[in-house]
């Protein structure tokens, strides 16, 4: 042999054993990789054989489940198993169903309701397939039935509550858990479903409850209430007893209970320089009556809430339900007052206004922090409209709110509120909601507001607003506030025969209040009208911003 081409041999060696190497290796590889891809054939398979995405459409009582068929499964049988959980990992399984074909419903048989769940979907092995891995769906929840009814605040009482719900047959027990503690169980007979509500007693004061009405092991409803915080009366009276004298030696912040029945004060009631409360021990204004003449609030200090009365001014002429003076010797002297409250109560009979506090010699000599109105009924106020006072005559009262809730005012006056001395404070509020005011106005005077330049926040909402005036006349401009940095506010109310005379005259403007989503139904409602209940189909049950009633609940019942 040539010695070059030895040579060349020699050098080609050790490349050709290198080649020789690395075939070796990409053969082994390609068995690895054809060994690995047949161990996982069958979960490959799996993943292929699984159903499509899972759409779930829910309801009160039921939710309808659907889904794609898997691939490789035409002309095959196939069956399905569909687990429901509460968590997305499936740790627990509430309930597990079978369907044939490409969709399942489930009910509130199987799930509870108010609860959110999670559905899984397999296919099941067949013959020449094994079972498929899982599709999961999105969360969805069963909203449940709501067979119960708004709560009525006057129904809820320190210690328990009357609960209504449509009647309904086979409805046996309302479950109560308060926000701590163990639930309370409270059975419902054949009589009680057919009446429609339950009076509960042995609650605990202050303290929130979920009440829950089931028939059987079915939800049927669900609500809250808070009860009211239990009353540590100063001392309790009869009618026999002597209501003005309890009330002058009573100390400052006495809460002094009137049993059920009437009570006369002929005289003009004078709180001075004390805080108090008169609340009726039921909590019911229908069965607990005080014939007032005139409850004046004098000097600092003074302040009141009334809660759970009926008060008539008729049969002592009242001129004034609320009054503020500085003292009896001067009216008009200096005083800074605490808050006033009517709640859940029934005030009329007063021929010249519901509050007045402009009697302070200037602006701002009478101060206050709040006056709240909630759950009442004003009527009678101001002489049919004729009077010079509005139904809150505030003028030189330096006051931060006036909140009116849940309430009805009617034949109130001839103008809602009055405002309009500059102040030097902050900016006062006026808060009205879902209430209801009809048949009110007349001397000239702006039917909502007269702020003047004094700047304001004011604000209707979930309101109702009819018939003005009640006699004479009233401003084209339902309001009236030029201050800088007033904001005035109309929403989600209803508001109709708003104009400058009682048979017609112009209709009202608003100025330059911003209306929004308000409405201009008329529920054929006169300035005489004093059943003020929504029609069952009318558009305003679900008008508020909260897509429920507007006006005071009281009327929606």
């Amino acid at each position: 042999m040539d010695i070059k081409l030895n040579n060349a041999l020699t050098m080609k060696k050790p490349a050709l054993k290198a080649m020789r190497s690395l075939a070796i290796l990409a053969f082994a590889l390609v068995s690895i990789i054809s060994c690995k891809k047949s161990e996982e054939q069958p979960s490959e398979a799996a993943r292929l054989f699984r159903p499509g995405d899972i759409s779930v459409s829910a309801g009160s009582t039921s939710a309808k489940l659907k889904w794609s068929a898997p691939l490789y499964s035409t002309g095959k049988t196939v069956s399905y198993t569909i687990d429901f959980s509460t968590d997305s990992l499936f740790s627990t399984i509430k309930y597990t169903g079978k369907s044939d074909t490409l969709g399942y419903t489930v009910t509130d048989d199987n799930l509870a309701t108010r609860t959110k769940y999670f559905a899984r979907v397999k296919a099941n092995a067949t013959e020449t397939q094994p079972e498929s891995k899982y599709s999961v769906s999105s969360s969805f929840t069963l909203t449940g039935i709501q067979l119960f009814l708004a709560v009525r605040d006057n129904e809820v009482k320190e210690t328990g509550a009357t609960l209504r719900y449509t009647p309904t047959a086979g409805l046996t027990s309302i479950v109560l858990t308060p926000a701590t503690g163990s639930p309370i169980t409270v059975t419902l007979n054949a009589s009680d479903a057919s009446a429609g509500l339950k009076a509960i007693t042995g609650l605990a004061g202050a303290t929130k409850y979920t009440a829950e009405l089931f028939a059987g092991t079915k939800s049927k409803g669900l609500t809250t209430f808070t009860t009211q915080a239990v009353t540590n009366y100063s001392v309790k009276i009869s009618p026999s007893d002597d209501l003005a004298a309890t009330i002058a030696a009573a100390a400052n912040g006495a809460i002094i209970g009137l049993n059920p029945g009437t009570y006369n004060l002929s005289a003009t009631t004078f709180i001075t320089q004390k805080t108090i409360t008169l609340k009726s021990t039921s909590g019911n204004p229908s069965d607990t009556k005080v014939n007032y003449k005139e409850f004046d609030l004098e000097g600092t200090g003074a302040g009141v809430t009334l809660s759970g009365i009926e008060f008539d001014g008729t049969s002592n002429s009242a001129l004034y339900f609320l009054n503020f003076i500085g003292s009896q010797a001067s009216n008009s002297s200096a005083a800074t007052f605490t808050n006033v409250v009517v709640d859940n109560s029934i005030v009329h009979g007063a021929t010249t206004s519901f509050l007045r506090a402009d009697r302070g010699s200037a602006a701002s000599t009478f101060k206050i922090t709040g006056i709240t109105v909630n759950n009442s009924v004003v009527y009678d106020m101001g002489a049919n409209g004729t009077s010079a006072y509005y139904t809150f005559h505030l003028n030189k009262l330096e006051f931060a709110t006036l909140t009116v809730s849940k309430s009805t005012f009617y034949n109130s006056g001839p103008g809602l509120v009055s405002a309009s001395t500059t102040l030097s404070a902050n900016m006062p509020v006026v808060l009205i909601t879902n209430s209801t005011f009809n048949g009110y106005g007349g001397n000239a005077k702006y039917a909502l507001l007269d702020a003047s330049a004094n700047p304001i926040s004011f604000t209707i909402q979930n309101s109702i607003i009819a018939n003005t005036p009640k006699s004479g006349t009233v401003n084209a401009a339902a309001l009236r506030a030029t201050g800088a940095g007033s904001t005035l506010v109309i929403a989600n109310s209803d508001y109709f025969n708003l104009n400058t005379t009682p048979s017609g005259g112009t209709a009202l403007t608003f100025s330059t209040a911003t209306l929004t989503n308000d409405q201009t139904i008329d529920l054929g409602w006169t300035a005489a009208t004093t059943d003020f209940t929504l029609p069952a189909t009318s558009p305003l049950r679900t008008a508020s911003s909260t897509g429920g009633p507007i006006g005071d609940p009281r009327w929606t019942f």
